[in-house]
């Protein structure tokens, strides 16, 4: 828990790129209110899906006030996003890479959300951005990615995500789940309920698909030019290890062990 007289909430929207106009540039942005969106993509867009969502996350870390957000990541694909890893360190990023990974993270949100439900949510304060501008005491927002070829696994029940879609971002838990297209044809029905929850970006061909649903005003995508959020992601990553406490983290009581990593 954050304790300062900031006031600070989760920004309105996520920011996707920009849209070029002549000698005019206007960051182009999606509404964070629903929780998050579905990122998906064709085989030969990915790499750029990837860049995008990247940059994103890089962008969040750097604007918002230090330790007020964290990433956790569900995949145990190749690894995806370089930039991020290093933040692993710092508690700001956390992957789980492995079936029992994943359950047991899942697991460390859900309780957050039910707490948060339990303990500060009320009429007068019914989502986490409202406790946070009349609180001192400042609780910390959560972006979670999902490979969605990876997570759900089989052992999350269906009760259990649909709780989790519907409940998170109240909570302060926003979601970005991402994979290729054809995941769309998946029987998973835990699967499907966060591909119906949330709106999608489709990337095809290398191409942003911008409809109303992403972007609501759709004449100032049809007389400009839009291109991706692609940022200098070293630069980022740097800003974010310069706002991070280091001496705190370097001082050998608050090191966490990592178990299990004994060499066989």
């Amino acid at each position: 828990m954050l304790e300062n007289n900031e006031n600070y909430t989760f920004p309105w929207g996520f920011h996707l790129g920009d849209l070029h106009k002549e000698n005019q540039i206007i960051p182009l942005y999606t509404s964070s209110e629903e929780g998050g969106f579905c990122l998906l993509y064709d085989k030969d867009s990915e790499a750029k899906a990837d860049v995008m969502l990247e940059s994103l996350c890089l962008e969040l870390l750097t604007t918002m006030p230090h330790e007020s957000l964290s990433i956790a990541m569900f995949d145990f694909g190749r690894k995806k996003f370089y930039h991020l890893s290093p933040l692993q360190y710092l508690q700001l990023y956390k992957i789980a890479h492995k079936p029992q990974m994943m359950l047991e993270l899942f697991g460390e949100i859900e309780h957050t959300i039910i707490s948060r439900y339990d303990e500060l949510i009320c009429c007068n304060r019914p989502t986490i951005n409202d406790h946070n501008q009349k609180s001192k005491h400042k609780q910390p927002y959560q972006l979670v990615l999902i490979n969605l070829e990876n997570f759900p696994t089989q052992e999350v029940e269906l009760r259990r995500i649909q709780n989790f879609v519907e409940s998170a971002a109240k909570a302060g838990v926003y979601v970005i789940a991402f994979g290729n297209q054809s995941i769309e044809e998946s029987p998973n029905q835990t699967t499907q309920t966060i591909l119906k929850h949330f709106k999608t970006l489709r990337v095809t061909q290398g191409e942003f698909a911008l409809t109303n649903e992403i972007f609501e005003f759709a004449e100032l995508v049809e007389e400009s030019t839009f291109k991706p959020l692609d940022l200098e992601k070293s630069y980022l990553m740097q800003q974010v290890l310069t706002n991070a406490d280091l001496e705190a983290f370097l001082d050998p009581e608050a090191i966490k062990l990592e178990e299990n990593t004994k060499v066989q």
